[in-house]
């Protein structure tokens, strides 16, 4: 009789475990009927396990779910937690809170975690900093437009409550922490120095740190762009590839313990497993890495110990292990994506690899920028569609089958010499140092130089694509079919990759703030025109506004700047929109926006405007809305305080 835990037990393990997080909120217990390990048979007794699985995960993810307490309103007392992360105008710091007070000034412990932003006239703070703050803390805010990302769900599932930004006025040291730095900070503080010693101020060095180091607060935001346009985002953080190279490396330096038994194979394991993890902890423990660290783990212990091992079984160990400790990991897209790559590169790159046999004088080079291609071809088969579902886009296929490569092998290259300086650098004198620097600055300036060359010359990246979760769901199962099923189900497999029609979006419009001035979209069709603000930089238009423009089917944008001064006036759908700055009457306009500079001493003007809809683009002070509360009309809004508004 075939067993429920044959072969491969975790992967089914793993699948029941998932579908019990995604119903986490439901009731559960009826399910408990479900126990038919109690009936005789192995279908029912299957269904019973897989069942009991479900079951305690709906509880396991309930029981973890993190709840919030109350948010400051009026001040709080907070310690610093954690690394601190510099940013253009502040310091972002986790911060512990210890104690608040209430609006009658009477001070109550409490507790809380929030993201706070302290002004950089500030001196730097450190860990475990204890500061007293005049300052409410506030919910994060609502995605201000469609299919945007909910960075109030992202934070919840971290257990953190709400954010502020603090200035130098409101804010005062309590307690200098005097905490000393861990070894890890000690030893990436060590390690960044030889860096500094290898490299010139630069975006090389900045990108050196990041990938090596995991220190990546100082890279600018035109390297991200090509980064990410190239599809190489990963580089940038320390990740699988990162790990995986080092992992390879050791295993070949330290391999020939496994030679010297009985006691060579425990030596080899647990010198691999205390570089890994000094690895990790030097790179800061970020999740990519603790992923990332704990996957090899797994697979350098089933290397070490086990005669037969099924790669897909030990990496779905490795994924339930982490789900377990902590289950909302699975809505993580960094856990998605690094956990679905792995498994193509199981599922399909030696199959492909194998494809094509090179002869000849050529072989070698050939046969490695094949193997270099299947790769990432692999990597990408199972990732691409939550890549175009969470960042809509995708490297335009020039870029990738012509450049992946070359980024691969030049990283790679950059990688390997990085970790040789960091491992050796300490002991070599100058005249040795010196030409090892000279190699690794060149590898990074070959990367740099071809990418940016690339990016500069040839269009990267293929902007707002969309999948719906049904289309991702068919494709998937398609993959599978074809790779598991039977030939004679595998036509059926193609038909399913046929593309799914997406039905037409209808004209919509949408009106927003950013930093008090508005913001006008109008969508139709495959067109879209934005109104901005001066202020909005590409930054913010990338974050904000095209998930939505990917997701209604936008491919042509045209984005236009308000002017500095004066009113404006528009028709949308026969109705008239006045963005007002300066004061005056209504002239049969059915919407006013209320620019952020009106004054209101002279209140007379709005009269005429009381069968309008009134948007402020930000919320005047509790005393002039008294004032203005007889002038009010039926409908108003605060822009700055909730989503985009659809007329």
């Amino acid at each position: 009789m075939i067993s429920y835990f044959s072969r491969f037990p975790f992967v089914r393990i793993l699948l029941f475990w998932m579908l019990g997080i995604l119903l986490s909120g439901f009731a559960y217990w009826p399910m408990l009927g479900c126990l038919g390990f109690l009936i005789p048979g192995r279908v029912c007794k299957s269904a019973g396990i897989s069942s009991l699985i479900v079951v305690f995960a709906m509880a396991w993810t309930a029981y973890l779910m993190p709840v919030l307490p109350m948010l400051p309103r009026d001040g709080f007392v907070f310690r610093v937690e954690g690394s601190i992360e510099e940013k253009p105008k502040s310091w972002s710091v986790l911060a512990r809170c210890m104690g608040s007070r209430d609006s009658a000034q009477v001070w109550s412990s409490s507790s809380g975690l929030y993201r706070l932003y302290l002004a950089k006239t500030l001196p730097k703070p450190q860990a475990a900093d204890v500061f007293a703050v005049r300052q409410a803390v506030k919910p994060f805010p609502l995605p201000l437009f469609p299919f945007e990302k909910d960075w109030g769900a992202y934070f919840f599932q971290k257990g953190i409550g709400g954010s502020a930004f603090v200035s130098l006025d409101r804010i005062r040291l309590i307690e200098k922490g005097g905490v000393e730095r861990t070894f890890f900070e000690k030893a990436q503080a060590y390690f960044v120095g030889l860096l500094e010693r290898a490299f010139e101020p630069g975006r090389d060095r900045d990108v050196a740190e990041a990938m090596l180091l995991g220190v990546k607060t100082k890279i600018d935001f035109e390297t991200l762009s090509a980064y990410s346009a190239l599809g190489a985002i990963h580089i940038l953080s320390v990740s699988g590839l990162h790990v995986g190279l080092l992992y390879m490396g050791l295993s070949l330096i330290l391999g020939f313990l496994l030679k010297r038994r009985p006691a060579g194979p425990y030596v080899f394991f647990g010198l691999m497993m205390a570089l890994l993890w000094c690895y990790a902890g030097i790179s800061g423990f970020s999740l990519p890495v603790l992923r990332s660290a704990w996957m090899f783990s797994v697979i350098l212990f089933a290397k070490t110990f086990l005669r037969r091992q099924e790669s897909l079984n030990t990496l779905a160990f490795s994924a339930f292990v982490l789900l377990f400790l902590h289950p909302a990991s699975l809505f993580d897209a960094g856990f998605q994506l690094s956990y679905l790559a792995v498994w193509g590169l199981i599922a399909f790159q030696q199959r492909w690899a194998s494809i094509f046999k090179f002869r000849g004088w050529l072989r070698w080079p050939l046969t490695q920028i094949w193997e270099l291609t299947c790769v990432a071809l692999a990597a990408q088969v199972l990732t691409w569609p939550l890549i175009v579902y969470y960042f809509h886009q995708l490297p335009h296929p020039l870029s990738f089958f012509l450049l992946n490569p070359f980024l691969i092998l030049f990283s790679s290259i950059a990688l390997f010499l990085g970790f040789l300086l960091l491992a050796i650098g300490s002991f070599l004198p100058e005249w040795a140092f010196q030409p090892l620097a000279y190699l690794l600055k060149t590898s990074f300036q070959l990367l740099h130089g071809l990418m940016f060359s690339w990016v500069e010359r040839v269009t990267s990246v293929i902007p707002f694509l969309q999948i719906t979760i049904l289309e991702m769901s068919i494709y998937f199962f398609a993959i599978a079919l074809l790779v598991w099923a039977p030939r004679r189900w595998k036509m059926g497999a193609c038909l399913l990759l046929l593309f799914w029609q997406s039905p037409e979006t209808k004209p919509q419009a949408y009106l927003s703030a950013f930093k008090g001035e508005a913001v006008w979209v109008e969508n139709e069709g495959e067109k879209s025109i934005a109104s901005l603000p001066a202020s909005a930089d590409p930054a913010w238009i990338q974050a904000h506004l095209s998930p939505m423009w990917a997701n209604c089917g936008v491919k042509d944008t045209l984005t236009r700047r308000w002017p500095v001064k004066g009113n404006l006036q528009w028709k949308y759908r026969s109705e008239t929109y006045a963005y007002v700055r300066i004061p005056t009457e209504a002239r049969g306009q059915q919407h006013l926006i209320l620019g952020k500079d009106v004054k209101y001493r002279d209140k007379e003007w709005l009269k005429s405007w009381q069968e309008a809809t009134w948007y402020f683009l930000k919320r005047p002070s509790a005393y002039w809305m008294g004032e203005l509360k007889p002038y009010l009309p039926s409908r108003y809004y605060f822009l700055d305080e909730q989503p985009a508004i659809r007329p």
